[in-house]
């Protein structure tokens, strides 16, 4: 397991713009942690953010949830897609929230489509590969995997450049382009955003390594590499959906890849095709 020396977590905190966890999410952590958690005070909670509140309805009504009939307030919500659902939408509200596009070196609204899809893909692949292992956690890691990228593109406005080059590099995972590049990688950035947002132990080592291809080399059987296999086929399926063209760490990861979630070739074709047809 990769561990982070604490000096490093100390600089990145000093040295980069990083969004501290919300007071809304930790107000809603707090209340979830009850044994019986009160779905009114969750309402009461996430309805005093006006802006949040009303993308959360604006994508309870869209057609990816399908529920039939407009939903108009929060607590509606909450009774139709449960508490977990809508603090999973609280939470990519507000992760979104923390940067300002003004200020960034990439395009935001790309980038935040290309993580929600990855996050929703990999919920279903969880739900349908590995149902042992909460959802929310699938969730958790598709949308916060790759959260310090834009932490970075805050800082430096060379940024976008650093992620034209890496597709001519191939060979080198984007962490060692930018650890020869700035010194730092946004794998560790993001390690320290996620735990910062206290987001659980394994989401956030996963976060760390989420761009070590040599992660499953050697199959243990933990959860750690359900997981890390879970966003990786997210990632592939996602590629081939936009661009048509597996994702920079697919050939290093896949043969383990389908080892773990037991998929064959026939199985992988098939689930590019209803992923990319989706």
């Amino acid at each position: 397991m990769l561990n982070v020396d604490q000096s490093v977590l100390d600089d990145i905190g000093r040295g980069f713009s990083v969004p501290a966890q919300p007071k809304l999410l930790l107000e809603l952590l707090t209340l979830m942690a009850d044994a019986n958690p009160d779905i009114h005070a969750i309402s009461r909670a996430i309805s005093k953010d006006i802006a949040v509140s009303a993308t959360i309805l604006k994508t309870i009504n869209s057609p990816l949830y399908g529920l039939g009939r407009t939903i108009t307030d929060i607590k509606m919500s909450v009774n139709y897609i449960g508490i977990f659902g809508v603090v999973r939408l609280v939470t990519g509200s507000l992760l979104k929230k923390s940067f300002d596009p003004k200020n960034c070196s990439i395009d935001l609204e790309d980038f935040w489509q290309l993580t929600s899809d990855i996050a929703n893909v990999a919920m279903s692949l969880g739900q349908r590969y590995k149902p042992d292992i909460a959802n929310d956690r699938f969730f958790s890691l598709g949308l916060f995997h790759a959260c310090g990228v834009p932490v970075m593109a805050m800082k430096y406005n060379d940024y976008q450049q650093l992620l034209d080059n890496a597709l001519t590099t191939p060979e080198l995972a984007l962490t060692e382009l930018e650890e020869k590049h700035y010194g730092v990688n946004h794998a560790t950035i993001g390690y320290y955003v996620a735990s910062s947002w206290r987001l659980p132990k394994d989401v956030c080592q996963i976060i760390l390594q989420h761009r070590d291809r040599h992660f499953i080399s050697r199959l243990d059987g933990s959860q750690e590499q359900d997981l890390f296999a879970v966003l990786k086929l997210s990632e592939y399926l996602v590629s081939m959906k936009y661009s048509d063209c597996p994702s920079a760490d697919w050939s290093y990861v896949q043969e383990n890849v389908c080892k773990v979630l037991a998929i064959d070739e026939d199985a992988l074709h098939s689930l590019a095709s209803e992923f990319t047809a989706s």
